[in-house]
């Protein structure tokens, strides 16, 4: 049996066991390449709102959803960088009781409404997509799929090399079938099929890959935080001096979110710089909560090569956010190709059966 044969046996039986997954994992990252638009869409009474000069600062935004809700704290704080957006702010109690997370209205105080009564379609389709609504089992069968998708980019491109430059003419030919729309498809679309792959198998083992870049290069991990000083008697920072001290140590970026507010553990401060293209940004801070001192930094620009490349440009590529707009529209398209090699391969697979058949 000749190499091309038995890599064209590969081919196939890797396309047929992993069809399925394939259709679900592009049809579902076509859509998770707009999450956030198309969850704001869906729960736009806790989400937009109309800029009304400067929001109140986070202090007093604060002090009115304590005195609103008695018994509770202000634990943590979203801070959307679209000043049409609202806060979200995550309150806890002082006792027993449950925590709340709500939506607030930056210039006003208003409550918008809980985020527990919002449409968690986004979210779900978020988790279907990288561990199949299966928790931890889930992630080896989606991190599986990409190294099968890994296997099928790299072969097809194999098998189509021998051959003349595809004539997309042909789809417009009265005998183009799935044959034709495999090819088209699977040539074209293969250098995404080959950065979806491997961006995913990095997303599924990210700890494993920062360590292995930063050995190779020759840099050290971050070390790790220092713990903060033994509770004091003094009354913890409110959130306005947090973010000052977060901004004054991280000139340039925008703080996301603050979360730990009035805990006993250090609080943890989300940055982002403007050319970070992740939703949320990459640059974390640590800082202890009663006096203020910066116990960690991290951010985008200096954290290693390999974090860098892990945590950040990774997910970048993997989500199109690389090159804005443009890109995600080309990301979100070319994961459409992988419902559409999946199932042209089996039915490519179904014909040249019933040919032998025929034939015999």
């Amino acid at each position: 049996m000749s190499f091309r044969k038995i890599l064209l046996f590969l081919h196939l039986m890797g396309g047929l066991i992993s069809a399925v997954f394939l259709i679900l994992l592009g049809a579902t990252g076509s859509v998770l390449v707009f999450e956030n638009e198309i969850d704001h869409w869906l729960n736009g009474r806790l989400t937009w709102v109309q800029p009304q000069g400067a929001p109140l600062s986070l202090g007093e935004l604060s002090a009115r959803l304590e005195r609103r809700h008695p018994g509770s704290r202000v634990s943590s704080i979203t801070l959307p960088t679209d000043p049409r957006i609202a806060y979200g702010m995550q309150l806890r109690p002082t006792g027993p009781g449950k925590s709340a997370s709500l939506a607030v209205n930056p210039y006003t105080g208003e409550e918008l409404g809980s985020r527990d009564t919002a449409n968690t379609l986004l979210p779900k389709i978020h988790q279907f997509h990288t561990n199949l609504l299966l928790g931890p089992r889930g992630k080896y069968i989606t991190a599986a799929s990409a190294i099968i998708l890994l296997g099928l980019s790299i072969s097809g491109l194999i098998l189509w090399m021998p051959r003349k430059l595809w004539n997309p003419n042909v789809l417009w030919q009265k005998r183009a079938g799935s044959y034709e729309l495999h090819n088209l498809a699977g040539f074209y679309a293969s250098i995404f099929m080959l950065l979806f792959a491997i961006t995913g198998i990095v997303i599924h083992w990210d700890d494993e890959t920062r360590v292995f870049i930063n050995r190779v290069a020759g840099e050290k991990d971050s070390p790790p935080p220092k713990r903060a000083a033994a509770p004091r008697k003094t009354a913890p920072l409110n959130p306005d001096q947090l973010l000052a001290a977060a901004v004054k140590a991280v000139p340039g970026a925008a703080a996301t979110a603050i979360l730990g507010i009035g805990g006993n553990s250090p609080v943890r401060i989300i940055m982002k710089y403007p050319e970070d293209r992740t939703p949320a940004g990459r640059t974390n801070l640590s800082i202890d909560g009663s006096s203020g001192e910066i116990l960690s930094v991290q951010t985008s620009r200096t954290a290693p090569i390999g974090t860098r490349v892990a945590k950040l440009w990774n997910r970048e590529i993997h989500t199109g956010d690389i090159g804005g707009w443009p890109t995600r529209i080309l990301a979100s398209v070319a994961s459409l190709s992988l419902p559409l090699l999946a199932i042209t391969g089996p039915l490519m697979w179904l014909a040249r059966l019933r040919r032998k058949r025929a034939r015999a």
